[in-house]
């Protein structure tokens, strides 16, 4: 009886500190986990432009060039407070005019970056829908992340040492220095692409209106 015992308390510690792999050295093991809600600061949004035929009552039909719908595309841009020098263009080139299928007509995708969601709105409010095929958040940042991620770490490892503290003072046992640390996950921002060609200012935006980040680390410490 004495014996089972004694081999019980062996496998209940083991389960609580576990060891080091390859060493006798035993170690309290935890995880810390910490998740981080940040206001981007760079929102890349691309809009797609195509040529295309403008027809009269007469039955006549006139081509609006591209240089027009981009003209009128920038002009917007301008108003919504966003500079020439954050504005490039990103794609070019021609497709088949769905009408009249022999002619070829010139797109064209400009991509450019605000500093906030109201630049966003202000843009799509005042966009002329005609001649314009797409328009996309393709990227949102924070100028700062390196800061966040590393108070986002941080606060997954304080997590972690939390976690072992109650565990060594509950087990009757005195915290050391970590042995070991591991980050296990650090996920890039989250965002998806978003077509507002009929946008409405929905639910879509606010999914995008945030970056979130999750961090955690496995961490393994020394005790005695």
């Amino acid at each position: 009886m004495k014996k089972n015992l004694i081999i019980l308390a062996m496998l209940l510690m083991s389960a609580i500190t576990g060891h080091a792999e390859g060493a006798d050295t035993p170690v309290i093991e935890v995880t810390g986990s910490a998740t981080m809600n940040i206001i981007p600061d760079r929102i890349t949004v691309e809009i797609g432009m195509e040529e295309y035929y403008k027809h009269k009552a007469s039955g006549d039909s006139t081509l609006v060039k591209l240089s027009d719908i981009e003209r009128d595309v920038r002009k917007t841009l301008g108003a919504a407070g966003v500079p020439d020098s954050m504005i490039v263009v990103s794609e070019l080139g021609n497709y088949r005019n769905r009408d009249m299928s022999s002619t070829f007509l010139m797109a064209k995708r400009l991509s450019a970056t605000v500093s906030d969601f109201n630049q966003i709105e202000r843009i799509s409010d005042h966009l002329d829908r005609k001649g314009i095929v797409c328009f996309n958040i393709t990227k949102i940042d924070n100028s700062d992340m390196g800061q966040y991620n590393r108070q986002g770490l941080k606060a997954a490892l304080d997590a972690a040492r939390q976690k072992a503290e109650f565990i060594a003072e509950n087990e009757g046992l005195k915290l050391l220095m970590p042995y070991e640390i591991v980050e296990t996950a650090n996920e890039p921002s989250i965002y998806s692409a978003f077509s507002n060609v009929a946008y409405d200012s929905g639910s879509g935006m606010e999914n995008m209106r945030r970056i979130v980040r999750r961090y955690s680390v496995k961490v393994r410490y020394l005790f005695q």
